[in-house]
């Protein structure tokens, strides 16, 4: 038996399952993953045909139109002049769904597609020196390889898979493997996602070629990043819940893959930062378990990441934000056995309420973790790598299980003008000042300024909410941004900001909404109608009501994809703060939103109104009394209030309804 041999004999023991057991993974999904079972089906019928459309939910680079090469695949083709086609193409994801395809229709014709598909790459890129070098990133070779491995562990058994067939594709694993090793990018790869996903690959590869010394090299890196990289709240740096999500699924492909050669990769508490990972995950999700969209993101679905965080470590919280059934990927790749324990494992209901994750400037707060809850999300935290946006100080808000705010999203990586309206601060939910950037763009990549956050206060407490934050963009102007967002309720919204400076300048709100949200004017208030409810808006300056703009905003919950919907611009100038109020109607009852000025008990007077603001919120039997002190409270700015209820904070809440004694201080 030769080396070949050897070799493979050991990945199909590792890696493949037997044939039986493939057909009871195939009837699982057939009964249980229906609609992902469709798409792999469709993603597999068209790839018999050279056609390739990135429709898979973790493609990072996602297409909308077919693209079809008839005989001969052009590996480097870039569609619609976009690089990242070229990066996506390359990575062959879709090869999996072949292997899928297979088992679920027992046809040929995929073994056949994958091979002549594999066979082509290899005979036309594999001498890395005059392939193509964009072919060649070592993001998309650590991918690659896994995919490969991943793929080819269907087809062990199949009698077209040749010796020759065999040989050709271990010595291609070894190029790549090569490849990983002598990247020479070595701290580039320990602060970013590429990192982790380069030697992901290369640690599998280790495995599969029988190499301790990328073993070795894989786990130094690996560890390396995830001391490197990882907050101790549990979110990667980036900036990006889906690069956040495509490192730890590399981790997750470590961990099976370590399994499956009774490997010992990480100690316990490396295995804890990665399930603090996992759990990071299952806060950044909308009521609809979908990652934020935040950053460089889409609106994708991670009930699937959840399920294998559950499987992986036996965890019934996770597995209470993941599928009731396991997903139709982990049932692939652990098989009956996976399929059947995670089935058994108990699902243990999570509570709503604040999470806070100080290290990455963010705080999430919802009243369930039922698909109809309440949410409210805050972020003020650095831009972080080339994947961060300007959205310090943005926030998202969700009524009933729908979006009211939301984010932008991307749309492209191409150094075009969308790139850059997406990344900027003029389309998402943040006050601006002048209309101007804080943080220009060098380019798609790189900011000019890396201005810093500061001052965030997330509190929850008897049922009200704060978020409070600062940042220096506007320093230049004589401008640090304050804002404040107080929730006396979790449907009634204050967004309050502040210029603390020189209020000689615009100051102006930006509010993107969800899809199917319409806005009309009637008088100073905003009515917004949605799918479920119907809200009131109305804003605020120093001297009184203002009337916002309505007009439409971009959305891009998909790469390559874009619409506009319904937006809000709110401006002020020569004065210190701008207040918008966002009430939900309940059961068609009125609502009142006013403005009063603040009083102070103690010295009998009343506050000026730049530096203090008072607002009483009404709604049928519920009454809220809101004050915002500008300053510290001292002096003669001490014991303060509204409608004869007083306290010393500078953030303040009452519920006057109930005829309370004093405000409760969210802010002291």
């Amino acid at each position: 038996m030769n080396n070949i041999d050897l070799l493979w004999d050991d990945f199909k023991e590792h890696f493949a399952f037997k044939k039986d057991e493939y057909k009871k993974i195939a009837d699982f999904c057939n009964s249980n993953c229906k609609d992902m079972r469709d798409i792999v089906l469709q993603t597999a019928d068209e790839l018999t045909e050279n056609t390739f459309l990135f429709r898979l939910p973790w493609d990072m680079e996602a297409t909308n139109e077919p693209v079809n090469f008839g005989e001969k695949i052009k590996w480097n083709y870039s569609f619609n002049e976009d690089e990242e086609f070229i990066f996506q193409l390359n990575r062959h994801r879709y090869w999996i769904c072949l292997g899928q395809a297979f088992w679920i229709k027992q046809n040929d014709i995929y073994v056949k597609t994958f091979l002549n598909q594999l066979l082509n790459w290899i005979n036309e890129n594999i001498d890395i020196e005059n392939a193509d070098s964009k072919v060649w990133r070592t993001l998309e070779t650590g991918l690659r390889t896994d995919y490969w491995v991943r793929a080819m562990s269907f087809f062990t058994s199949h009698p077209l898979i040749t010796d020759e067939i065999k040989e050709k594709f271990f010595m291609a694993l070894s190029v790549h493997a090569n490849h990983l090793a002598t990247n020479p990018k070595e701290g580039f790869s320990i602060k970013s996602n590429w990192g982790v996903m380069e030697y992901a690959g290369l640690y599998v590869l280790s495995q599969v070629l029988k190499n301790d010394d990328y073993k070795k090299k894989a786990i130094y890196f690996l560890k390396m990043a995830l001391h490197t990289q990882i907050h101790d709240d549990g979110m990667q740096w980036e900036a990006s819940p889906m690069y956040h999500n495509e490192v730890l699924d590399a981790y997750f492909e470590v961990l099976r893959v370590a399994k499956l050669y009774n490997d010992e990769v990480f100690s316990e508490d490396e295995k804890n930062i990665i399930k603090n990972m996992a759990f990071a995950t299952l806060y950044h999700t909308y009521p609809n378990r979908h990652q934020i969209l935040t950053g460089d993101s889409d609106d994708t679905d991670v009930r699937d990441l959840l399920s294998r965080a559950a499987l992986l470590f036996k965890d019934s919280s996770l597995k209470f934000a993941g599928y009731k059934e396991l997903d139709f990927e982990s049932a692939w790749l652990f098989g009956t056995e996976g399929i059947v324990f995670y089935g058994k494992l108990e699902r243990k209901r999570l509570s709503g309420g604040l999470v806070a994750c100080h290290e990455s400037g963010e705080a999430i707060w919802r009243d369930s973790y039922n698909e109809s809850s309440d949410f409210i999300y805050f972020r003020n935290t650095s831009l972080g790598g080339g994947h961060g946006h300007q959205d310090k100080l943005h926030m998202e808000l969700w009524f009933d299980g729908k979006a009211i705010l939301r984010d932008s999203g991307r749309f492209t990586y191409k150094d075009v003008e969308e790139r850059y309206r997406l990344k900027g601060s003029k389309v998402h939910n943040v006050p601006i000042i002048n209309n101007s950037e804080y943080a220009e763009c060098k380019d798609s990549w790189i900011y000019k300024s890396l201005p810093p956050s500061m001052g965030n206060t997330f509190v929850f407490k008897e049922n009200h909410l704060l978020f409070e934050g600062f940042h220096c963009g506007y320093m230049d102007l004589n401008v640090l941004l304050r804002r404040r967002i107080v929730a006396p309720t979790s449907d009634i919204i204050i967004i309050s900001d502040e210029i603390i400076g020189n209020k000689e300048n615009d100051l102006l709100q930006h509010f993107a909404f969800g899809n199917n949200i319409s806005l009309k004017a009637e008088n100073n208030v905003i009515i917004g109608q949605g799918e479920k409810c119907e809200f009131s808006i109305i804003s605020f300056d120093e001297r009184g009501e203002v009337l916002p703009e309505i007009t439409t905003s971009p959305l891009s919950r998909h790469y390559n994809q874009i619409e506009e919907t319904a937006a809000l611009k709110v401006n002020t100038k020569g004065s210190y703060f701008l207040t918008t109020v966002i009430v939900k109607s309940v059961e068609n009852r009125k609502i009142e939103i006013v403005k009063e000025d603040v009083y102070n008990f103690a010295y009998e007077l009343m506050l000026s109104n730049d530096t203090a603001q008072g607002y009483v919120i009404t709604r049928n039997e519920e009454k809220y009394g809101v004050v915002l002190i500008k300053n510290d409270v001292g002096n003669h700015s001490d014991l303060n209030g509204i409608r004869g209820v007083y306290g010393l904070g500078q953030t303040m809440v009452a519920e006057l309804h109930k005829n309370p004694g004093y405000m409760t201080v969210l802010k002291w």
